[in-house]
């Protein structure tokens, strides 16, 4: 797969990055490394942060053309 330029953008500040990457999947993770990391949530934790009023956030399942 051929990498492309990616510009991303933090949608708050407007400050915007540079990212060469096969994917905008790919460009958005190399960004927010460095910030957030994903894991799987256990059962205890799960209901922790519903018990301090977290929400079950779904994602969509829109496309991204590359």
């Amino acid at each position: 797969m051929q990498q492309r330029i990616y510009v991303v953008t933090e949608k708050n500040s407007g400050y915007e990055r540079l990212v060469m990457a096969q994917t905008p999947a790919q460009a958005m993770r190399h960004v927010t490394s460095d910030k957030f990391e994903v894991k799987a949530a256990s059962a205890a934790v799960v209901a922790r942060l519903m018990g301090h009023g977290a929400k079950l956030e779904q994602t969509t399942t829109a496309t991204v053309e590359d």
